[in-house]
């Protein structure tokens, strides 16, 4: 069983949910503690081990159902597979089996008559890790690897251990009426073998092919312009954000472990060790403090970019804990803060207001040089040298002013601005888009039109390019 966790532990991982070595062992122990008998205290067991965020109970869930699916008593269907139950059978059998040992049977034939469902899927699962199961993707390949899972098994020892119980039975004078009730019995035992062979085959198929769905639903999605997606879609992809947001935390967190660790200093270290003869016994270490960085994002919240926008706001949300100061404004013509809806409100709450609450009329048209001129008559104070300045937006002006001396004069302010533009790379300075008069000011600016683009703008931050003046793309 615990191999069996262990494979469940590398799907959860595969389907994204963070789990540790430690939280590892931690469900190996907690499963070994309350055991198989009660599946929803083995689920829950599972769960508070190796989940620590509602949203990933979803996955959690299906996962467990296609992986733990008949632990209890494989469930009305298996048991309808066995036939009825013939307890006078069972006892006939277990007293032949018990019967001083006169009979040297195979313990899979006795576990194959005596065994109930849980023990024997048990056997099924174990039998199957040699039959290349990883290679099952399609429902026609489920006859194929069924019957080569039934091929693991020693028929032709088993065949003859029942042939002898047969015998035995009939040595003591059972009539022909008993001995066919016996057989029945087998047969029926051997047939609802069979199909729980075939079920498992099935259970892995969904098991599988809910990763090859879920992976190619995701790379679909990914790959498809952010203002195209429906509506469920924009809900799917809420947790890639989410993932996207964790990638950018962790690694935050690295850096700043090792960073309280230390690097060593080699000078300091060897002049310390002359006194020792030059044997280094006395290590000495570089700490680096960095407070946490700022930031400030100005999101356009029309109608054009209104997808692009809200996972950029789930995204800006989801980072809060990792700046010192986060202050978010949306515009379209006039701009509006929205920093204390980031922290008073839950995530869906905050980017609806963004999206629909502020203080902006969202039904102008939109208007990049006078929504920047009126932030550095209002905000200019608020950008310093910690300050990294994150834009998005499409920078299509409508033909007004672009004042892109509002953006020179921001960038003289703050550590550096990365623009995010969520239009084609093909458009940028066609009709009335302005960002090539924008564009010198950043230090990069990323087409940001499918989620798959966001993710490599998150790797490119974690990497640092983004500190490089003149990375524009």
């Amino acid at each position: 069983m615990d191999d069996r966790i262990l494979e469940f532990i590398g799907d959860l991982r595969r389907a994204e949910l963070r789990v540790s070595t430690t939280e590892a062992l931690d469900a190996l122990q907690a499963s070994a503690e309350v055991g198989l008998a009660d599946r929803d205290t083995f689920r829950a067991a599972l769960a508070a081990t190796l989940v620590k965020e509602a949203r990933d109970l979803p996955a959690f869930e299906r996962l467990f159902d296609l992986y733990f699916f008949d632990l209890k008593a494989l469930g009305a269907e298996t048991a309808r597979a066995f036939g009825r139950k013939d307890p006078w059978a069972r006892a006939l059998l277990e007293r032949l089996l018990e019967d001083g040992g006169a009979l040297d049977v195979d313990p899979l034939t006795e576990l194959l008559l005596l065994a109930d469902p849980s023990e024997l899927e048990m056997a099924i699962r174990q039998g199957g890790r040699g039959v290349g199961l990883e290679r099952l993707f399609y429902f026609l390949q489920v006859g194929y690897f069924s019957r080569r899972i039934w091929d693991q098994f020693p028929w032709q020892a088993i065949e003859g251990d029942l042939e002898a119980l047969m015998a035995a039975a009939e040595a003591e004078g059972m009539d022909p009426g008993a001995l066919a009730r016996l057989r029945t019995y087998m047969e029926l035992r051997l047939e609802a073998f069979r199909r729980m062979i075939r079920q498992h085959v099935e259970r892995e198929l969904g098991r599988r092919g809910y990763q090859h769905q879920e992976r190619m639903k995701r790379e679909l999605l990914a790959d498809k312009p952010l203002f195209t997606l429906s509506a469920d879609e924009v809900a799917q992809m809420k947790a890639v954000v989410a993932r996207l947001a964790r990638k950018i935390k962790d690694a935050l967190a690295l850096r700043r472990r090792r960073e309280e660790e230390g690097k060593l200093d080699p000078k300091r270290t060897f002049r310390a060790s002359l006194q020792y003869g030059g044997v280094p016994l006395e290590l000495k270490w570089r700490r680096r403090h960095r407070d946490k960085p700022r930031l400030v994002t100005l999101c356009d919240v029309s109608d054009s970019v209104r997808n692009a926008s809200r996972f950029m706001l789930q995204l800006v949300w989801n980072l809060q804990d990792c700046f010192s100061k986060v202050q978010s404004f949306v515009f379209v013509s006039e701009i509006a803060e929205v920093s204390e809806a980031f922290r008073a409100l839950p995530l869906e709450r905050a980017v609806e207001y963004a999206l629909g609450g502020a203080r902006v009329d969202y039904h102008s048209r939109s208007d990049f040089g006078y929504a920047f001129a009126r932030f550095t008559r209002e905000s200019l104070e608020r950008l310093d040298r910690k300050t990294t300045l994150l834009v998005l937006g499409d920078a299509r002006n409508n033909y007004n002013d672009p004042q892109a001396w509002a953006l020179r004069l921001m960038r003289e302010r703050v550590k550096g601005i990365i623009w995010l533009n969520p239009e084609g790379q093909w458009g940028w300075g066609v009709g009335d888009s302005v960002m090539p008069l924008y564009a010198p000011s950043c230090d990069v600016v990323r087409e940001v039109r499918t989620l798959g683009q966001l993710a490599e703008v998150v790797d490119g931050l974690l990497q640092g390019w983004w500190r490089r003046r003149g990375a524009i793309h």
